[in-house]
């Protein structure tokens, strides 16, 4: 077993160092074409070798600072390097100077994940509202986040409704049918059916996830206490 593990390592590791000597030899053929910066640098994030993905992005930017179309490119990859190294102050602050449209949705729900990885979800509700209502590539994950974060703050009903807009695209999206699942429980209603797609969708993920039921439940139903609480009190003032 181990010496599979080993070979499996190394193999990856063989294979890492190809596709790096690859586009380290594009970029010597073409080097102003950002794109293989932005690959090469995602490739590496992707390896976890966050340190090298990152100074190489910040070459890059100073290298090609006054084309701003490929120095936004190279933002969003470097954000997206501090975003996985869990520095999320740091990517906010790359992903923030993002000014090129194409980009732009991409960067609001980057900063709207690391608001959420940063238990902010207030303000992940508002960047990942901005993207959710916006027709687009990122409109699906921007609901589902913007999901996750309602789902957080205790909004059991409404993040159902940004849920479903997510399964009428994409049915057998294991986290959305998961977090639905969840919800018919806590409101003591029969989630089976979301449940049991989640479960054929990625059952080991699923199987992972069922152990934990019983926590997630009960600070489910913590959260929409005080969230219901918090509405008597606002209408209690009116």
């Amino acid at each position: 077993m181990a010496a599979k593990k080993a070979d499996e390592k190394k193999q990856a590791t063989q294979k890492l160092d190809r596709s790096v000597k690859k586009l380290v030899k594009a970029i010597d053929q073409q080097p102003k074409n950002a794109e293989n910066y932005y690959a090469l640098g995602m490739l590496l994030t992707d390896a976890k070798e966050y340190q090298q993905a990152e100074e190489l992005f910040k070459r890059a930017i100073n290298f090609f600072t006054t084309e701003k179309l490929a120095t936004d490119l190279l933002l969003y990859g470097l954000g997206n390097v501090l975003y996985a190294d869990g520095l999320y102050t740091e990517a906010q602050q790359y992903f923030k100077q993002i000014k090129q449209k194409k980009l732009k949705m991409s960067a609001y729900l980057m900063i709207a994940q690391t608001e959420y990885a940063q238990d902010n979800y207030q303000q992940a509700l508002v960047f990942g509202l901005t993207v959710a209502e916006k027709p687009g590539e990122n409109q699906i994950a921007g609901n589902l986040l913007v999901g996750e974060s309602l789902l957080a703050l205790g909004e059991l009903k409404t993040a159902a409704v940004y849920f479903d807009r997510v399964l009428q695209v994409q049915p057998t999206d294991f986290q959305a049918n998961f977090q639905r699942g969840i919800i018919e429980m806590v409101l003591h209603r029969n989630g089976s059916k979301f449940f049991e797609q989640a479960k054929q969708s990625n059952p080991q993920k699923f199987i992972r996830q069922q152990e934990r039921l019983t926590d997630i439940e009960r600070v489910l139903v913590a959260k929409q206490q005080r969230s219901n609480q918090k509405e008597s009190d606002n209408d209690s003032k009116q």
